[in-house]
């Protein structure tokens, strides 16, 4: 599935937020994703033979990614969301996307294929303005191809429903 638009995501949890933390906390190995590639390399090599779910929690706010077994996945799609009080307990929303960076090097990618192949459209070289194109819909294909997004919905079902429990009581 292409992952260019954000997915939203929202939930309610018969936990408190202060459980939910602490079971979010129990869950989630911690990593502090930064634009240092060597210290998300290091992490990758360190937890290489495991599948696992990693990520970080700062007060309200939290980020989930998922790294698989035998891959050097740092830094791909993630669930970053918030959670607050509710009525039944957690309010939890967020949406499941890509990082900026992927956002920002896509728009990049799409400046500058677009603009070669209007280059060689005022060339009045039609093979080159294709095959830009081509280039242009593979790097777009491979940049946002996401398989990480079942991984992360099912790490999210793990909490209990404030909806769940309602049932289970009549």
């Amino acid at each position: 599935m292409l992952l260019i638009i954000p997915k939203k995501y929202e939930f309610e949890t018969t936990l408190t937020p202060k459980r939910f933390a602490r079971k979010l906390d129990g869950e989630l190995t911690e990593l502090r994703p930064s634009m240092n590639v060597l210290s998300t390399g290091k992490f990758m090599r360190a937890h290489k033979f495991e599948s696992l779910y990693y990520g970080r929690r700062e007060g309200d706010r939290f980020q989930v990614y998922y790294h698989k077994f035998k891959k050097r996945d740092g830094g791909e799609t993630g669930f970053f969301g918030t959670y607050e009080k509710s009525e039944h307990g957690t309010l939890v929303k967020g949406k499941i996307r890509k990082p900026i960076a992927a956002y920002i090097f896509g728009a990049i990618w799409t400046l500058l294929t677009l603009l070669s192949a209007l280059v060689c459209l005022s060339l009045e070289q039609k093979y080159g303005a294709l095959v830009c194109v081509a280039v242009f819909c593979l790097g777009v294909f491979f940049m946002f191809w996401d398989t990480k997004a079942p991984f992360l919905y099912s790490f999210l079902e793990r909490f209990p429903r404030a909806g769940e429990q309602e049932k289970q009581e009549q």
